[in-house]
């Protein structure tokens, strides 16, 4: 008898731990997302990019013990695609592709908590699109996350005819996203077309006149506010286009604008600003 209740208080002792332990993930992940908007409105570039950093790595520590928390794995898939655009790709190539692809398959993997969307980087053109179908704008955050990271991957993949491959199943979830939500993220599904046409031969599909169409939706849809349309806009279609008083205008204007005229761009503002002045530096590359 003593055996048996000194077993059922070990039981319920472990039980407790267990839920506190639950519990303290949960309020810690919470935290981690109330903070989001702190974080991507910081106005210094490179408290910025050391605060993400270890965010990120705290965020995977916390997926390890729940994986199927949905929150967690959407703040990674933003996180791992945005720290790699905004501060490593035009530096250190090589290493955003891995963050990209980190990225994308937190997203997936958040996809995957729907049964219609398991499997969906292994699934046929004409699987994902049956897929797609049950999409609703409640999945949009994934979808979009898993092909910004994609689409980033294959972007400096060009060499790799695998990943070049997989470009038509990235522009399917981002067609879907287009669908849903066109404002998602700035006007970032119009983006993504935007470079889509303008850095592709006509050939391969592109088409500098759909370019400009989508970039001018994005500008839109922001007012012009996002500082990372002009800098998008510049680099690929006014360069596809060799219009080179227009690529200066825009960065121009980027350089010159005051960031964070918008909820939650302001980091992205600042990481405008670098790219902006890179380019600029650039400029005899590209004409």
């Amino acid at each position: 008898m003593r055996n048996a209740i000194l077993i059922v208080l070990v039981c319920l002792g472990a039980s407790a731990c267990a839920s506190i332990d639950r519990y303290a993930l949960r309020t810690t992940a919470a935290m981690i997302e109330r903070g989001r908007k702190a974080a991507l409105e910081e106005p210094d570039y490179q408290l910025g990019r050391d605060a993400m950093a270890s965010q990120l790595k705290l965020i995977e520590i916390l997926l390890v013990s729940e994986p199927e928390n949905l929150a967690l794995r959407r703040l990674a898939a933003e996180g791992f695609g945005g720290y790699a655009f905004l501060f490593v790709e035009d530096a250190e190539p090589k290493r955003a592709k891995d963050l990209y692809l980190r990225g994308r398959d937190h997203a997936l993997a958040a996809l995957s908590l729907k049964t219609a969307f398991r499997g969906l980087k292994d699934k046929s053109i004409e699987d994902i699109e049956k897929s797609l179908k049950w999409a609703t704008k409640t999945d949009v955050p994934d979808l979009f996350w898993a092909a910004f990271g994609w689409a980033g991957m294959v972007n400096l993949s060009k060499d790799d005819a695998s990943a070049l491959a997989d470009l038509p199943k990235v522009t399917l979830l981002m067609k879907r996203v287009y669908e849903l939500d066109p404002g998602f993220h700035f006007g970032g599904a119009d983006l993504y077309f935007g470079v889509y046409y303008a850095s592709r031969p006509a050939m391969l599909g592109g088409d500098n006149a759909k370019a400009k169409i989508h970039f001018d939706w994005a500008t839109k849809i922001t007012q012009g506010q996002y500082l990372m349309t002009h800098v998008l806009n510049a680099r690929w279609y006014a360069v596809a286009t060799q219009d080179r008083e227009l690529f200066q205008k825009l960065l121009t204007k980027v350089l010159e604008a005051t960031g964070g005229s918008l909820p939650e761009a302001r980091l992205t503002d600042e990481s405008a600003k670098v790219k902006a002045s890179l380019y600029m530096e650039k400029i005899d590359d590209y004409f």
